[in-house]
């Protein structure tokens, strides 16, 4: 019998899909104080941190509302970025740097207050990231990270060595690594659907498949041309992320959408899945081109993850190919088959940092390089602070957003740079 003979293309995380209620054909406003365009954390969050401040808020969503990326991730919301600290400690200094570390920390936290206010059942629970040396080499860098966050950040980290890998991971395809405490898991359409509840609980004004066609300030205002007529608003906010076109042009040039594809297999036996995780660690690996998996939140069942090899091939291939990584990792896994297989899209920048701010009476959130569940939902009460015109407190928020030469959409340079940290991931 084939491993793929009862394989669902849909995401794991939305069988059931989590968010019930239609939105679609409500009669849409006429005008409105903000119109946020993207139902993701990101808008999401901004629409509900508005509407508490009393202010009168329509979002818009092209699909259905909380279904893209949102509710397709790996679940981790992770402490730190996607660069690297040293990077950042060389780039911008040592004050910057903490800001920047001690903003990934409060992400996590906000995420934390938010499933408590809005009793949001998404199994979120602080168990920790485990990063896993690819080679034997990068433990060493784990080593220099464990010291830098001790130093530099006064954070606490535990080194793994390849020895102790076992229980951590029941794998012998790493060689150590580096346990951080404070991050964590839940199951993310679940999350984005009790944050929508949220705000459709607090007057939020929900309308799905309704597409935004076009900006245009008209007297002072911004008047948004969409599939199902105009709307008039005083602010617009954009969260799109990877799913960003040229309805904003500026922001689409400074984001780059990156497919990252997932698997889930089917229940396994308990005593087999405990053993694959056993601190039900949020877990990725050292390579550019990096693995990531864990859990199900029921304990049942592998989740994992990464960049497919060859884009353009049929869903299936796509998900024979992960699992052909999965079992690289986890060999034991080889009997048992694939149940769902998805993919959502990750947003990424050229220097590795999210895009925030304001332009020309759009403001927008975006680009975060496989750290969204936590620094979308931190930068949506940043989004509100602005178009609130309170202090917004953020070394994010000050920084310059850099445009990728010669990009107008469509990312022609993702073949070579695919096939270069490919390249990368051999020799290094």
């Amino acid at each position: 019998m084939s491993q793929f003979s009862n394989i669902k293309e849909v995401t794991y995380w939305m069988d059931p899909h989590p968010t019930t209620k239609n939105y679609s054909n409500k009669e849409l406003p006429q005008k409105t104080d903000v119109l946020v365009v993207g139902s993701g954390y990101t808008g999401v969050v901004t629409a509900l941190q508005l509407k508490k401040a009393g202010v009168n808020v329509t979002l818009i969503e092209k699909g259905r509302i909380g279904s893209e990326a949102s509710a397709k991730n790996g679940g981790m919301a992770l402490t730190g970025l996607s660069i690297s600290l040293f990077k950042v400690l060389k780039k911008f200094g040592q004050e910057k740097m903490v800001c920047f570390f001690q903003e990934s920390l409060e992400s996590i936290n906000c995420v934390e207050r938010l499933v408590k206010e809005g009793d949001i059942d998404c199994h979120f629970q602080r168990s920790g990231f485990l990063e896993a040396a690819f080679k034997p080499a990068h433990y060493d860098g784990l080593k220099m990270e464990q010291e830098f966050l001790a130093k530099h950040l006064n954070h606490t980290t535990h080194l793994i060595p390849p020895e102790k890998m076992q229980d951590e991971i029941e794998s012998e395809f790493y060689h150590g690594g580096l346990v951080e405490p404070l991050s964590a898991g839940l199951h993310p359409a679940k999350y984005i659907a009790g944050l929508i509840r949220m705000a459709d609980a607090a007057g939020v004004d929900f309308h799905e498949y309704v597409e935004a066609q076009n900006i245009k300030r008209v007297n002072g205002k911004m008047k948004v041309y969409t599939s199902r007529g105009p709307i008039l608003a005083d602010r617009v906010v954009v969260g799109t992320n990877g799913y960003t076109t040229n309805l904003t042009p500026w922001q689409m040039r400074r984001v780059v959408p990156v497919e990252s594809f997932m698997i889930a297999t089917q229940e396994l036996p308990a005593e087999v899945a405990k053993r694959l995780v056993p601190s039900n660690r949020m877990i990725f690996d050292t390579k550019r081109f990096l693995y990531y998996f864990r859990l199900s939140p029921d304990g049942k069942r592998m989740l994992f993850g990464g960049r497919p090899k060859q884009a353009w091939k049929p869903t299936l291939d796509k998900a024979k190919a992960i699992r052909q990584d999965m079992l690289k990792v986890y060999p034991q896994l080889e009997k048992f088959a694939i149940d769902y297989c998805w993919f959502g899209k990750v947003c990424f920048t050229v220097d590795r940092f999210p895009v925030i701010g304001e332009r020309k009476g759009i403001t927008y959130a975006m680009g975060y390089c496989g750290h969204g569940v936590a620094m979308a939902t931190y930068f949506g009460f940043k989004l509100s602070d602005m178009i609130l015109g309170k202090a917004v407190n953020s070394a994010f928020v000050n920084k310059t957003s850099i445009p990728i030469p010669l990009y107008w959409g469509k990312p022609w340079f993702l073949p070579i740079a695919h096939n270069y940290f490919r390249f990368l991931d051999l020799i290094k």
